[in-house]
């Protein structure tokens, strides 16, 4: 069993609880905080350590471009999570779950499924249960990592009037692993599956219905990963679902909620089994990257005076949740240029009227490390590369570099490339060279990736950011912290652990499970709304057990000089864009 349970318990009272769940690819992260939004516990189930007999790998199963999930995995693991929380004994003081899953993933059930989660047995496991009665039409659900779906992107761009067109629409251009060209893909390969199909969820509304015992209804940031949510009107799209399916707005549900909308009381299955609160609230869960945005919006809120914060996540990929107070493909669609295209505008969780805008970049943390191990050596160190890199910048105005080990999202790309002002030439034009002269590969890698969020951001929103706060593995290196505050202009924060005894600093850096905090904190405030005497949410907000600490504030010259080097910087990465497609 590897269930943690790394709880800081700052109350010794019986009050309430809230559960944020997580369905990552991986595993099933739950954490437990109390009514003052304090982490008192979390539980961690890996999938591939937990259910071998599912075999596998890194909770899925992989075939060529074809990625896939056994539904019944995720089934068991909601099961031994809940029953790991009646072990601790704190089932019975939760009040309210929500939570988050992996985006893009699909759920198919059949009609047998549908009535089987509405009339559960306490006495037999859940999973056995929806085995006997057949639930789902496919034993393996798609997942965000599947790529097969090629031709029904093409066909539903085509169906929209062109990339652009689509994007206007549902805020993306058609992506593989987005959930209308899945759902396509499943009617027109495998016909006799989707006769059986009576109702679709998304990964995160398919928690929900489990939890709820009934189909609980799509949330509308989920949605928006979906290519066929219309994000001006709020609704599916019924020109792109009529044209996979005309029953396929009937199987999604026609009602799409916001992520703080209750759909329910926990089933009499889980009270009964588990010893949970008859009177525990089921709140919608969403996609895990606007969880997590909700969940640092609500430290901002409470401990740094700062609206609207972006997210910048640097790990194996750097992901970038940058907020958009307008819609930024409003208009003429033959107007928007192909380059303003990248990325995913998605809806807000919580506030119908806001969006995020969310960049994926696939060389992150892999790339910064093979920088290393090449200019230092396989046992260099990261306070070598560090220092070089700080010792380097800013040095975007006469030399840049692109480091695309894999094939880049943001732009389709692959391979190094340098670049170099020739200082001995009149025209100091930028020229491809093998090595920098000036600067170093350290400090260029970090300056291309950063320029990168605020070239792509800046294609999607010209209103200044506030604020940034940085998580993930490499969140604590002095040269990204001020490269990010500098390239982007704003004061930089990483998410602490208010420390129980209290150190110099009173906090500890920290990368806590922000989809599920994001969905514990959702559950909490929708408790407040419908509880009498509840803490206000400004004095509950204040005790949080996380806190937001300021790590890094830009230099006013430096981001002068980046500003300087955008240009150029576009420029050259177009040029290299071109020429990987050549």
């Amino acid at each position: 069993m590897t269930a943690t349970a790394n709880a800081t318990t700052t109350t010794t009272d019986s009050g309430p609880l809230f559960l944020g769940l997580d369905l990552s690819t991986q595993q099933l992260k739950g954490m437990l905080i109390n009514k003052e939004s304090v982490v008192e516990q979390e539980i961690n189930i890996l999938f591939d350590d937990e259910f071998p007999a599912y075999q596998t790998q890194n909770g899925r199963h992989v075939s060529g471009d074809r990625v896939t999930a056994p539904v019944l995995m995720w089934v068991e693991a909601i099961d031994l999570l809940m029953a790991k929380l009646r072990q601790t004994g704190q089932a019975g003081r939760i009040r309210g779950i929500s939570g988050a899953a992996q985006q893009h993933g699909s759920v198919y059930w059949r009609p047998e499924g549908v009535q089987a989660i509405g009339a559960l047995d306490a006495t037999v496991a859940l999973a056995d249960q929806l085995v006997a009665a057949g639930a789902f039409a496919l034993e393996d659900s798609p997942i965000w990592e599947d790529s097969s779906t090629r031709k029904q992107c093409e066909a539903l761009e085509t169906l929209a009037g062109g990339p652009a067109h689509l994007a206007q629409i549902t805020g993306s251009v058609a992506y593989e692993r987005f959930t209308g060209t899945q759902i396509a893909k499943i009617k027109e390969t495998q016909p006799e599956v989707w006769q059986t199909v009576s109702r679709i969820s998304l990964v995160s509304s398919f928690i929900a219905s489990v939890l709820a015992g009934r189909i609980a209804p799509v949330d509308a940031g989920d949605a928006s990963g979906t290519n066929i949510y219309d994000m001006q009107r709020g609704t599916w799209a019924p020109a792109l679902c009529d044209a996979i399916d005309p029953t396929l707005i009937d199987r999604l549900g026609a009602e799409v909620v916001m992520a703080d909308h209750c759909v329910g009381s926990l089933a009499t299955y889980f009270v009964q089994r588990h010893g949970f609160h008859p009177e525990c609230s089921v709140v919608a869960f969403t996609g895990d990257n606007l969880s997590a945005y909700s969940g640092f919006e609500s430290l901002f809120a409470a401990s740094a005076s700062t609206q609207a914060p972006a997210i910048v996540s640097l790990g194996t990929s750097d992901t970038v949740l940058f907020p958009l107070e307008r819609y930024p493909y409003a208009g003429d669609a033959s107007l928007i240029p192909a380059s303003h295209l990248g990325g995913h505008v998605l809806q807000h969780p919580t506030e119908r009227g806001r969006y995020i805008a969310m960049l994926c970049y696939k060389n992150g943390s892999l790339a910064r490390d093979w920088v290393r191990r090449t200019s230092f050596g396989a046992q260099g160190s990261w306070d070598e590369y560090t220092k070089a890199a700080l010792d380097a910048c800013p040095m975007a105005l006469h030399s840049i570099g692109f480091y695309y080990l894999q094939m880049e999202i943001l732009p389709r790309a692959k391979g190094i490339h340098r670049f170099e002002v020739n200082q001995e030439e009149e025209e100091k034009e930028f020229q491809s060279v093998d090595k920098f002269r000036q600067g170093s590969d350290a400090c260029a890698i970090i300056e291309s990736q950063v320029l990168a969020m605020r070239a792509d951001y800046s294609h999607k929103s010209d209103a200044p950011l506030s604020a940034v706060a940085i998580t993930g593995g490499a969140s604590r290196n002095p040269a990204l912290l001020k490269i990010i505050a500098d390239v982007l202009n704003v004061r930089v924060f990483a998410v602490c652990a208010q420390n129980g005894a209290g150190d110099e600093h009173g906090a500890d850096v920290q990368n806590p499970a922000m989809p599920a905090y994001g969905g514990a904190v959702r559950a909490l405030q929708h408790w407040r709304t419908t509880s009498d005497g509840s803490s206000s949410d400004a004095s509950a907000a204040a005790a949080s057990g996380y806190m937001l600490q300021q790590v890094c504030s830009p230099d006013a010259q430096a981001h002068v000089l980046y500003s300087e080097s955008l240009h150029n910087y576009e420029r050259l990465r177009d040029q290299v864009s071109k020429g990987s497609k050549e």
